[in-house]
């Protein structure tokens, strides 16, 4: 009896190699988020969960347009599970966020916007801008290998004196950021500047204006090695003011990001008055319809 035993067994552990081998081999190799992507079963649908597409799948999603419009999205930073904070966006609803702006729009980059504001680039999809305030350390840990993976571009606007300290993102951490090239060698993210200290541009005397600019592009780009071409104003604050924009433009700033609700379209992009959509904790289909019928008008 043991020995027959002892075979059953054996033959029954041969059994669950195989099976085991077998599923190894044919299984599809887990992505970095998968052991917490619980509405993720592996089984992805391109129209209603992030799949990696060829630019030429995600294409012929996006309906053509012959008045094509610009959004720009403001996000804070990303977490896991429910949140109650208005800043903050859970990961389920940010990687729909995503899901809806890649079969509505193209996502751009920031830097592209001076190309379409000539000319030089021609739009034939409506348009759709990620950008992230403050600097919060989510934007290296989820939202950089995210995007990463599925090749999005977004800004990043740094607030320089919060660097370092808990919670947010270090300078080698955004250098690396910075430095990434995808598979074709394009630059997917920039950093840009949030001021030094996120004071407000309208309670702050006006002297100070100008170093809130200068010195905290000059840190970024000190320790990042690239070009700083945009600034967020700290709450909206002080938009469209001409000082503002005339010591901007003398510092080599490219473009101003307010928090002004709004859209583009090409013949109406004023750099240095950036309209912004704010994500705020909502569902993604309340944020969907919200951004495609309000705003796009679609």
């Amino acid at each position: 009896m043991k020995k027959n035993h002892l075979v059953k067994l054996s033959s029954l552990a041969l059994l669950f190699a195989f099976f085991a081998l077998t599923s190894c081999a044919t299984a599809p190799k887990p992505s970095y988020l998968d052991p917490i992507r619980w509405w993720d079963q592996g089984q992805q649908d391109p129209i209603r969960e992030l799949a990696i597409e060829t630019p030429e799948q995600l294409a012929a999603r996006v309906p053509k347009r012959t008045d094509p419009k610009i959004v720009l999205l403001m996000y804070h930073n990303i977490v896991f599970g429910r949140t109650g904070g208005e800043y903050n966006r859970d990961l389920y609803n940010f990687e729909h966020d995503l899901v809806f702006l890649r079969n509505r729009t193209q996502i751009i980059g920031l830097d592209e916007l001076p190309d379409i504001q000539s000319g030089k680039k021609k739009l034939d999809t409506d348009a759709s801008i990620i950008t992230f305030d403050d600097g919060d350390l989510s934007i290296y840990a989820v939202v950089f290998p995210l995007l990463k993976q599925y090749d999005i571009k977004a800004t990043f606007f740094i607030i320089t004196d919060f660097v370092g300290t808990t919670g947010y993102v270090s300078w080698v951490q955004l250098k690396e950021m910075s430095d990434y090239r995808n598979a074709k060698g394009e630059k997917l993210f920039t950093i840009g500047s949030h001021s030094l200290d996120h004071k407000r541009f309208d309670e702050i005397p006006a002297d100070q204006i100008p170093r809130e600019l200068s010195e905290s592009k000059l840190a970024i780009e000190s320790k990042i090695g690239a070009p700083v071409r945009y600034f967020a104003l700290p709450f909206g604050a002080g938009a469209g003011r001409k000082e503002i924009i005339d010591m901007a433009k003398s510092l080599g700033y490219w473009g101003i990001r307010s928090s002004t609700p709004g859209v583009m379209t090409p013949g109406t992009i004023d750099m240095f008055n950036i309209p912004a959509f704010y994500m705020t904790n909502e569902r993604a289909d309340i944020l969907a319809q919200q951004i495609y019928a309000k705003l796009l008008g679609r």
